[in-house]
């Protein structure tokens, strides 16, 4: 069986070396590639906007290839609209974790808020993203519902979410019911940024989704 190519998304205020842990610990088999989404979604302005990072993200999936999308957070967003846009067919499977329907307009601006007086330009310092693009990632996504897009996604879709990441439960099971093709899971002792705390566990649970579904085998 030919493996996929998986397209892996990150959170804000990361970097695609977010990544790398998980990446580490797939099959050497798999191609992956894992696009920074600050350069993808950066307007000509400096700001950052969903659509520029929509729009980069699918010019940039390898059509002749079957593709398992996998998004977390923001990165979750972003790829939901992807494969609701997807007119190539190489989508073929989709991974949502710790992802939301519509973000609380309240708590987007709160954390912009916090960002803006209270995280000093320094706390920045070697993680491959500025203050300014992590405050334009949090604006970006305050009046976002992906409410209309989820009916148009019509392959299989793991919607998963920490059972320790409390803030998101509610958004996971609005994005399951929404989904067609969607399964929920729930994964037991990790929270928002399993993909960091618990990276080996992450790309186990990748491979199992795309075998489960005909898209890879586990090797």
């Amino acid at each position: 069986m030919t493996q996929p190519t998986l397209v892996l998304l990150h959170g804000a205020g990361e970097t695609a070396a977010a990544w790398d842990a998980v990446i580490a610990a797939l099959p050497l088999t798999w191609r992956v590639l894992a696009p920074d989404l600050g350069a993808a979604g950066e307007t000509d302005d400096g700001r950052f906007a969903l659509g520029a990072a929509v729009e980069a993200i699918g010019r940039q999936l390898p059509a002749e290839r079957t593709v398992v999308l996998c998004g977390l957070s923001l990165g979750a967003m972003i790829a939901a609209e992807v494969a609701a846009r997807d007119d190539s067919g190489c989508v073929q499977g989709l991974v949502l974790s710790g992802g939301q329907v519509r973000p609380p307009k309240r708590l987007m601006r709160l954390q912009r808020f916090i960002a803006e007086r209270f995280v000093p330009e320094s706390a920045f310092a070697g993680s491959g993203v500025t203050k300014r693009q992590v405050i334009a990632m949090f604006a970006a996504v305050e009046g976002l519902d992906l409410s209309a897009a989820l009916p148009a996604i019509t392959v299989p879709t793991g919607v998963w979410c920490g059972t320790r990441d409390l803030a998101n439960r509610a958004a996971a099971r609005e994005l399951a019911r929404g989904i067609p093709e969607a399964a929920l899971s729930f994964v037991p002792g990790v929270g928002h940024e399993w993909h960091k705390s618990h990276p080996a566990a992450f790309a186990a649970h990748l491979c199992a989704f795309a075998s489960d579904n005909g898209l890879a085998t586990r090797r």
